[in-house]
């Protein structure tokens, strides 16, 4: 029982670590993040002092840019020192475009707890909300929104000048820490009211008017065996002092307790068999050699459980036919062992892998050396996962290979996180923090091998009279269109990504500005040839600029952007190169 237990302490201890570390830490610090630029941000604060018409337009935008990165910013919003709203950028849902509200449908926040407590922070520091369900007009809105506002006062000369704040929808997040194969898992405040539970009807009790105590889940209280609480208010460092708990399955301890049970009983046979052995050959020295016997055949059968459980592990023939395989990998896979064990190790192949990744890691272990790498592989139904994989040949005396061992890692959880901050939900496209990475990347590789560059950027003509027109909702059908018909048309070597709002942009490696405006013309035809959904016929201006000497992202982009607008200007529905 006590190595049951001890099992138990590893396992919960890794589950919150991993949660921890890929999701809570990581979601948290990007929201901060995004808040110190916005309140750092000198257009911004110049704006607050000055309230100036012309910097209201330009703060709109770069809320709404920023708004338009991570679609689970709901609102971001810049309050006055009056604590009326002055700018507020929103969105209906996740699915939604952001958009400016409309100056009549400001809010007064002067009353707020949260506006009175930022105003006297005395410091630019964030600061950050209760988990909660989001309020609006004093009722919590239905269906449950669950909410955390992270927020920065700005100060100058030390005087408090007003709120940058913005509104993070929480719902993927507590899905994504929320669950596990083998414990129950719930946060509770410093009252110990339910913020997560696994019966989502409990999440949020205090707010939902929902009665639920903590004895009906702890009987014994959050110090018995199979419950582990965490602090997690050195992340979330709000009111709310939050603990993390996870409580240890039922079904999860029987099975441990029956794999003891097992084990004593193989430990027993091989006991009186190794036992009646050796009294046979010895009798004088049984006793201290069973016992460094079953020693090691504990450590043994302890160590094998453990890479069984936790670790993605297969045998391979050279062909790739699976040999053996862990109960993780099963579990990963979702195949039974029968399905697998016979098969071809493309069984799990994902049709959208990296064919390059695959080539170079037949490459390296066919010439006996280990591979190291992330694969993306499918599910027996159908939905995707990653493995950090370590596939490593096994050499016979005669240095011919005669397996294959691949030993993985999990790492869906990551990759999500990774797909979150750097794809638009929307369009599926690549969005304006991943551009701006590949756009110094290909610069970078550009000026070093004297290489063509040129970009592209696009803007859809009238494209708010669509949304003014027919609604947000045919706004977005337009927008993943638009997206659709460009992918369609461009080549391989090219990188394109969502710059924000109705804009795109494309970034075209070894081309220069004549060929990239061949391409734009290309696109042009192929968006004013098709009839959209409900709107009908919809038409794009394209600026196209090359990297010259001397250029660095900003120049480059300047250059592209008063191309586009000479498009604009020109009658719309045109391509024009930088001059």
């Amino acid at each position: 029982m006590q190595n049951i237990q001890k099992h138990m302490d590893l396992k919960a201890k890794e589950i919150f670590d991993i949660k921890l570390e890929t999701i809570l830490k990581p979601t948290i610090k990007n929201m901060d993040d995004i808040v110190k630029s916005l309140g750092k941000n000198s257009i911004i604060r110049e704006f607050l002092l000055t309230n100036s018409l012309h910097k209201q337009r330009e703060v709109e935008n770069i809320l709404l840019a920023v708004t338009s990165i991570e679609n689970k910013i709901m609102q971001t919003r810049i309050i006055g020192k009056n604590g009326k709203e002055v700018i507020r950028v929103g969105r209906l849902s996740e699915n939604n475009q952001p958009f400016i509200v409309e100056k009549r449908k400001l809010q007064d926040k002067s009353q707020r707890v949260y506006f009175q407590e930022l105003s006297k922070l005395g410091s630019e520091t964030i600061w950050h909300s209760k988990l909660d369900l989001n309020i609006e007009n004093k009722k919590v809105e239905i269906p449950y929104r669950p909410t955390i506002r992270i927020a920065m006062p700005i100060l100058q000369n030390g005087e408090f000048f007003g709120v940058v704040i913005l509104n993070l929808l929480t719902k993927e997040f507590f899905d994504a820490i929320g669950t596990s194969t083998s414990f129950e898992h719930f946060i509770i405040d410093k009252d110990n009211n339910y913020i997560m539970h696994p019966d989502k009807k409990y999440s949020f009790n205090k707010y939902k008017g929902t009665n639920r105590k903590l004895e009906d889940d702890f009987t014994d209280g959050l110090k018995a065996n199979g419950i582990y609480t965490y602090s997690i208010n050195d992340i979330l460092q709000n009111e709310d002092e939050a603990v993390f708990i996870l409580k240890s399955k039922d079904k999860y301890q029987d099975n441990l307790i029956n794999e003891s049970i097992n084990t004593g009983i193989i430990v027993f046979i091989l006991t009186v068999i190794l036992s009646f052995t050796m009294a046979i050959f010895t009798s004088k020295v049984p006793t201290r050699l069973q016992i460094s016997l079953l020693e090691a055949h504990r450590k043994l059968k302890e160590f094998t459980s453990i890479i069984d459980r936790f670790i993605i592990t297969a045998t391979t023939k050279p062909d790739g036919t699976i040999l053996s395989i862990s109960n993780a990998f099963i579990e990963s896979s979702g195949y039974d062992n029968n399905e697998l064990i016979g098969k071809r190790m493309d069984i799990i192949k994902n049709p959208n892998r990296d064919k390059s990744i695959i080539k170079d890691l037949w490459n390296t272990i066919l010439n006996k050396k280990t591979w190291i790498g992330e694969i993306e592989n499918r599910k027996k139904d159908g939905t995707s996962y990653w493995l950090e994989q370590h596939i490593v040949p096994a050499i016979n005396e005669n240095n011919t290979i005669e397996s294959f061992v691949s030993i993985g890692i999990d790492i869906t959880a990551k990759k999500e996180l990774e797909k979150f901050a750097t794809i638009d939900k929307l369009t599926g496209i690549y969005n304006r923090r991943r551009i701006d990475e590949f756009m110094l990347i290909e610069i970078e590789i550009a000026k070093r091998h004297s290489q063509n560059l040129s970009i592209i950027l696009i803007d859809i003509d009238h494209f708010k009279l669509v949304n003014d027109t027919y609604g947000h909702q045919i706004g977005d059908i337009v927008l993943k269109k638009t997206t659709e018909i460009i992918s369609q048309n461009l080549r391989k070597s090219d990188i394109f990504g969502r710059w924000g709002g109705e804009e795109f942009l494309i970034i075209c490696p070894h081309t220069n500005e004549d060929e990239a405006l061949i391409l734009a013309q290309k696109l042009r035809v192929a968006i004013e040839s098709h009839r959209f959904e409900t709107v009908g016929e919809k038409t794009i201006c394209l600026g196209i600029a090359q990297l010259k000497d001397g250029d660095t992202d900003k120049t480059l982009m300047q250059k592209v952007d008063n191309a586009l607008y000479s498009a604009k200007n020109g009658g719309r529905n045109r391509a024009v190169v930088f001059a």
